[in-house]
This record gives structure tokens, sequence and C-alpha cells, in this order.
């Protein structure tokens, strides 16, 4: 009887990414429910809470690494993830899984922020990210997209038209 080798260690690396998004998930839930409790910030920030305060207009600064703490937020997955990028619901795993396997071949293509003064808002990538902050990384390649505030006149003529 042979032994596809081969296929044993896919195996393996399967079962071992599949460890590893459990203690994560795990550790993300005990975070959420303490700091339910006791009343912490847990949440990823969401980037529509910004839209009314910034400029439509976006400009692309490229593809570059960025520091993997400065990814606060979200633009419309906050609830899947805590703000460690730990994920939160079970269905999560295979994708998870995956890419934590794709990683160790350091070939995962760049994410997709948005970028609102010093914080980065993943648009696509957030497994991608919490698979980097789980392995230790501290920075992650990124297509970033910047959206700057709106212009102090504007803000004042929009309260002007604010009814009394």
């Amino acid at each position: 009887m042979l032994i596809n080798v081969s296929n044993v260690m896919a195996r393996i690396a399967a079962f071992a990414a599949f460890v590893a998004f459990k203690q994560i998930r795990t550790r993300a839930r005990l975070r959420f429910w303490r700091s339910h409790l006791f009343s912490g910030h847990a949440k990823l920030d969401s980037f529509a809470d910004l839209l009314p305060d910034l400029s439509p207009a976006r400009r692309y600064l490229g593809a570059q690494e960025i520091p993997l703490a400065q990814i606060t937020g979200s633009v419309g997955r906050c609830t899947d993830f805590d703000r460690a990028f730990h994920p939160l619901k079970a269905y999560l795993c295979d994708r998870w899984a995956n890419v934590f396997q794709l990683s160790q071949s350091g070939n995962l293509p760049p994410i997709r922020v948005y970028r609102a003064g010093a914080q980065y808002f993943v648009e696509d990538g957030h497994h991608r990210v919490s698979v980097a902050r789980t392995r230790g990384m501290t920075s992650i390649r990124a297509e970033v997209w910047e959206y700057t505030s709106k212009p102090a006149a504007y803000q004042q003529s929009r309260l002007c038209c604010l009814p009394a």
C-alpha cells in the first residue's frame, strides 16, 4: 500500500489552518463578550460612519506596504471581524483556512483599502488582514485609495442651510 505523501501533507496543513481558525475565533468571541460586558471597544470602525465628513473625491495612491496596526475599520464587514481582525462568524472558516494555507507561500495579492487620515479601512482582503495579524506580521501590501475631509467652507455652508 502506497501512501501519497503530498496528500498527507495537504491534509495536515488544512487541519492546522482549521485549528488556528478555531483558536482565533474563540479568542475573538471571548474578547467581544468581555468588551460588551465592560463597555470596551472591540468592534471595527465603519467607513460608512465617516462618509458625511469626507469629500466624495478620492485619489489612488498606488500599491504600498501599510502597517497592520493602522487598519482599524472595514467597508461593509464590521460585524464579521473584531477590532483585531479575528473572525467572529463560523461561516468564515473555510475561506480563512484557505488564506492561511496560501499565506505560507507568501504570494498573497494586495488588499484594497481606503485611507481617511491615519486610519485604513479594508474594502477587499479582510481574511488576508486577519491571517497576517495571526501570523505576527507588522505590515501588508495594499492598494490604497485616499479620502480627504470636506473643506471647512463646505461644512459651514451646510450648517447655514439647516432649519432653525
